[in-house]
């Protein structure tokens, strides 16, 4: 980095020997030379100082002839180089680590030294020798960049930051940390409950991240062995990607002009289990160094940790959500419930003690007890299938149909409407998340129907194949257009967000007068 400059006294010299030390450096060091005169215009200069303004500014060699003006060689820098000049031709030495030269589209670093000339007592010009510490100055800049980016990478997970914000850090880490064209990451459950998710790089275009998804989509869920990670970059690998049936979704980003050719991937892995991969993306015949292997691996376990940590919190939110359902079942029986049966059973004391006095059946105070002995058997209705709801004990004990057959009994004799279940005699084996999203999208649905179709018969259907399971609810109600907006009516978003929720698809079809059918689509693990 800049510091400060170091300044000296000389003392002057009529030896010529200034001149005999400066014409040995020439042509034989590698440090750029250069003399100017008091007017800091160039008397000469040194191959290699010729050659620094080649490569960095790209022209010939005659744009260091004798006669330009410093400034004309570095114009833009008139302030940066003029203490440096000044000190030079009032007779001192002055040194510089790390000066920085700006020429539009190009920042170089260098170390320089600007020593004066002297003839017979006299300052008679400069001399400039450079030497070139661009490289070491990148390279500090970038670790620098490396370690900032990396700690805000971790600290975002130690504040509960969603998963989606910490990946997409990583990935806008990978392009703007490294020599990397691109990057993007796809990570999954470590029990593939839910379907691949995918962050990307702008430079990949709009919508490659939703396209990586679908790949992972058609190539099904399946647990991936470390071992297909060999850290080897793919060359050519936009061509091989293109020839690629398997990756058709991500074609279409592929045969457009493309600033990458080469891929490498890192995995992403928590507790042993790959759960993601990092996929950089490298401009043709790109390598990539140790240190950048290395900062790319740390990267990559970052985001591993997210991925895990994501896992857990909603696992965690899961079991607690779960736990405090439980907890209101219990006291909504203890309490409510049980003043609710109480209730009824007061009200039929009642209607004895109203027939024993002789009291008519269409006397007043007969009329409201028996509509208070109703009220209160339907409110005990609604609040028994109220705690089933809130802990499906069914549910867990004998699976997701004998729980579908116990509630379609009582919707049947609750609102004398024909339910028939149709599933599996055995037992399906789903993980106890996605079984509860399953049976309440079904609840829903049939709540629907009673609701809205004006059904007199509900059919529902689960069907295991090898790689899915679906869910249908089909009636024969009045049916709706399901094009239109339904304000009000959020049951059929949340029977979507449940089904997103477990990576299932949700569809529905219907048309007024011909019913409808809910069908969920679940994926099986393989």
């Amino acid at each position: 980095m800049p510091t400060q400059p170091l300044i000296a006294d000389v003392a002057p010299s009529s030896s010529p020997l200034d001149t005999q030390l400066l014409e040995l450096f020439f042509d034989r060091v590698p440090m750029g030379v250069a003399v100017f005169d008091t007017d800091m215009r160039l008397q000469r200069c040194n191959k290699t100082w010729t050659a620094f303004y080649e490569h960095y500014l790209g022209v010939p060699a005659e744009y260091t002839a004798p006669g330009r003006h410093l400034n004309d060689l570095i114009p833009g820098n008139e302030e940066a180089v003029q203490l440096l000049a000044d000190t030079a031709l009032s007779g001192r030495v002055i040194r510089q680590a790390a000066h920085r030269i700006a020429i539009p589209g190009t920042e170089t670093y260098w170390d320089v030294v600007f020593a004066p000339l002297f003839s017979d007592d006299r300052v008679v010009g400069v001399v400039d020798i450079v030497t070139d510490a661009t490289d070491r100055v990148l390279s500090f800049q970038r670790l620098e960049a490396r370690i900032a980016m990396f700690s805000q990478v971790a600290a975002g997970m130690s504040v509960d930051q969603p998963l989606s914000t910490t990946l997409s850090q990583v990935v806008d880490a990978v392009h703007s940390t490294s020599d990397a064209v691109a990057c993007s990451i796809v990570c999954w459950e470590e029990d593939w409950s839910r379907p691949a998710t995918a962050y990307a790089d702008d430079v990949l275009g709009a919508g490659f991240a939703e396209a990586l998804e679908e790949v992972w989509r058609i190539r099904g869920m399946r647990p991936v062995d470390l071992g297909e990670y060999d850290g080897s970059i793919a060359r050519g690998f936009r061509d091989t990607a293109l020839a690629d049936p398997s990756l058709a979704p991500v074609h279409p980003f592929l045969v457009r002009d493309v600033p990458w050719a080469d891929m490498v991937l890192f995995p992403l892995v928590a507790s042993g289990v790959v759960v993601g991969e990092v996929a950089v993306y490298l401009a043709a015949g790109q390598d990539l160094d140790d240190d950048d292997r290395g900062y790319l691996s740390a990267l990559a376990d970052q985001a591993a940790v997210a991925v895990r940590n994501s896992t857990l919190y909603r696992a965690a939110e899961q079991t607690a959500a779960l736990e405090e359902r439980h907890r209101l079942a219990r006291e909504l029986h203890d309490s409510v419930s049980q003043a609710l049966f109480s209730m009824t059973l007061h009200a039929r004391a009642a209607q004895r003690h109203l027939e024993s006095a002789g009291l008519a059946a269409d006397h007043p105070v007969a009329v409201e007890i028996e509509q208070l002995h109703g009220l209160t058997q339907t409110a005990l209705a609604e609040m028994r299938a109220l705690i089933f709801e809130l802990r499906p004990g069914a549910l867990e004990a004998e699976g997701l149909v004998a729980a579908l057959t116990k509630q379609a009994a009582a919707v049947a004799a609750r609102e004398q409407l024909a339910v028939d279940v149709h599933g599996p005699g055995g037992w399906i084996r789903l993980d106890p998340t996605v079984e509860e999203h399953l049976y309440r999208i079904a609840l829903e649905a049939l709540h629907n129907t009673v609701k809205h179709a004006g059904a007199e018969r509900v059919d529902v259907h689960l069907e295991q194949r090898d790689t899915v399971l679906e869910l249908r609810v089909s009636d024969d109600g009045a049916g709706f257009d399901p094009r239109l907006d339904r304000p009000g009516h959020l049951g059929l978003r949340t029977m979507r967000e449940r089904a997103d929720a477990i990576g299932a698809t949700f569809g529905i079809d219907s048309a007024p007068g011909r019913g409808s059918t809910v069908t969920v689509t679940l994926p099986l693990p393989r």
